[in-house]
């Protein structure tokens, strides 16, 4: 099911408790919000290749704004400010469960935690970070330049979990199951627990950035396509 159109260079996918989806238009430069019903408006633009979107508890919006080299934050009202500066690449964030703001800096190769922006700790380094996920108190990160997708514990021990071909972002699925976009072999892959990766869907343009909402259906941003995916079923 096509869940949005007209969605240009579309990333960054990102759902609010509300149920709205939010997507960053890395083409036009624009934040995009699209209700349940479909209806699709800009809450902001001017970004310089806007990559991805994360929510805090007070829901405020922060943009990874790979072209400025920052981190961008949208008020509820409206007020665009810059959250973090001087950033090297910042195509990935996402808040972990203790509140941390983690932002994969591409071209340091470095994946930062972020409790304010004056202070942060490593999380780990590897060759092209593109994506992020938690799950019981795990951080799984893909290594777009590196072909795999690794998982790091709170004690900062790195494990490969799968090799797969330019990931770019990552989702659990309800099953435990992890669906890992692949923009340039053009599909999504579906790694169990034990490792094993299965084709999910292929023969997509440029699929990136998978997200679930709160039913469980998996939302898909086809970038060359300029269109959100939407499936249902047993994920």
């Amino acid at each position: 099911v096509v869940a949005g159109t007209a969605v240009a260079g579309v990333r960054g996918l990102l759902f609010a408790p509300s149920g709205d989806l939010y997507a960053a238009e890395q083409e036009s430069g624009s934040i995009a919000k699209i209700t349940p019903n479909g209806k699709i408006t800009r809450i902001a633009d001017g970004f310089v290749s806007p990559h991805d979107l994360a929510i805090d508890a007070k829901g405020n919006i922060y943009v990874a704004e790979t072209g400025a080299r920052r981190v961008t934050m949208i008020f509820p009202a409206g007020k665009v400010t810059t959250y973090l500066a001087n950033l090297d690449g910042p195509v990935d964030l996402d808040f972990n469960p203790q509140g941390e703001l983690l932002v994969c800096e591409l071209q340091t190769g470095k994946v930062r935690a972020f409790q304010s922006p004056n202070k942060y700790r490593t999380v780990v380094t590897l060759v092209g970070p593109h994506g992020l996920a938690f799950k019981n108190g795990d951080t799984f990160v893909n290594d777009w330049k590196g072909d795999k997708v690794v998982k790091v514990t709170p004690q900062g021990r790195v494990q490969v979990i799968a090799n797969v071909k330019g990931p770019v972002g990552l989702a659990f699925g309800r099953s435990g199951d992890l669906y890992v976009a692949q923009p340039q072999a053009r599909m999504v892959s579906r790694i169990k627990p034990d490792g094993t990766r299965l084709v999910f869907i292929e023969n997509l343009a440029e699929p990136r950035d998978p997200v679930f909402d709160s039913a469980g259906n998996l939302f898909l941003a086809e970038t060359a396509a300029g269109r959100i995916l939407k499936f249902s079923g047993d994920f």
